[in-house]
């Protein structure tokens, strides 16, 4: 006997709230985030510093301690590319909005970069190379978040 089966399709939106643990050496980078603090690792063998941190380097594949060879970091950095879109970027819709810029902001004394907004810019004033800071959100809570994004120094 075969049994009958049922597809039902509906179309909407899903929002699904969930947590999961980021490892170790992101769990304390994003401990300083908390502070309004950004660290690096920088790998022992060759000097790579990372932002945000690793546990392999990228550059010659050693282990970085995670006990070790943590760096206090600047929150200032140079813009070393960028993308302007219509398109919200933080939020899984494919919703339009006004342009944003979204910059790759390269941390003073990091060989990396972080990605975030480009703040308080016209799109006719981002150049890459010029001098950011990192702005900070006012109730910081240990993640991503906590930086509003990028503005111009």
């Amino acid at each position: 006997m075969v049994e009958d089966k049922f597809i039902i399709n509906n179309k909407g939106l899903v929002r699904a709230e969930f947590n999961f643990w980021v490892g170790q050496y992101m769990d304390k980078f994003y401990d300083s985030l908390e502070k309004n603090k950004i660290i690096g690792n920088k790998c022992p063998k060759c000097g790579f510093v990372f932002v945000p941190p690793r546990k392999i380097c990228g550059e010659c594949k050693m282990v970085i301690p995670l006990d070790q060879n943590w760096i206090d970091l600047p929150n200032t950095g140079t813009l070393r590319n960028f993308t302007i879109t219509p398109y919200k970027v933080n939020d899984r819709s494919i919703r339009k909005t006004k342009n944003q810029i979204i910059g790759m902001l390269q941390i003073d004394g990091s060989n990396t970069a972080l990605i975030n907004k480009v703040l308080d810019t016209e799109p006719d004033d981002v150049k890459i190379g010029m001098k950011m800071k990192i702005e900070w959100n006012k109730n910081p809570k240990g993640n991503p978040s906590d930086i509003k994004g990028f503005v111009k120094i």
